[in-house]
């Protein structure tokens, strides 16, 4: 999403890089959650659980959890969508399902990282944020102009949910580069504006 995001990640140590994948993965899976867990009837007391040993991980202060158990965990909580057939009955509710099946992969590929070179996994974390905000926009663009219509790419990168989704990435590198760790989730992990959709923030 950000130009340079590979080179401004590998100036980061391993751990920081490992924070700035769980900070993009979680505020994917919160802002997505209840959606979730409606569409797919999942605990999200899991995730939420797997998320609070991960951020304790990195900082070291995780004992009795390996990231192998955090990984099997995070990918048994990714649905599969031709298990859920009813979510295609609309596009909203087929975009907004996907989007979640996508919060809920992201969350195992941030997990995989902890094991991994972090890098490739912060890239791949991103990449599915990305896509989750190109499903939503281009769903938006499809029901406001005609379902022949499609965004373009300067549609989709300035619509204010995928600016603010940048502007919280920069902020967070930013913050890590200069070694602002000890609130990090608190201040980085934050909800999507779906209020710019024209949805009700989840």
């Amino acid at each position: 999403m950000i130009e340079n995001l590979e080179e401004l990640l590998s100036e980061l140590k391993p751990n920081d890089i490992s924070r700035f994948s769980l900070a993009s993965a979680e505020t994917l899976w919160l802002t997505l959650r209840n959606t979730y867990a409606k569409e797919f009837n999942g605990n999200t007391d899991i995730t939420s659980d797997i998320f609070d040993k991960a951020w304790l991980l990195v900082a070291g202060q995780l004992k009795d959890t390996t990231v192998d158990q955090l990984e099997t965990a995070a990918k048994d909580q990714i649905p599969d969508l031709d298990n859920f057939m009813d979510i295609f009955e609309s596009a909203w509710r087929t975009a907004l399902a996907s989007a979640a099946q996508n919060a809920a992969t992201g969350v195992w590929l941030a997990i995989c990282g902890l094991a991994i070179e972090p890098l490739g996994a912060a890239l791949d974390t991103v990449d599915i944020t990305a896509s989750t905000l190109d499903i939503l926009i281009s769903t938006q663009y499809s029901i406001q102009h005609g379902n022949d219509a499609f965004p373009t790419e300067e549609d989709i990168e300035g619509h204010p949910l995928y600016q603010g989704e940048m502007r919280r990435q920069r902020d967070a590198i930013f913050a890590l580069k200069t070694g602002k760790t000890a609130d990090f989730r608190s201040e980085f992990v934050t909800l999507l504006n779906l209020e710019s959709l024209g949805l009700p923030q989840e």
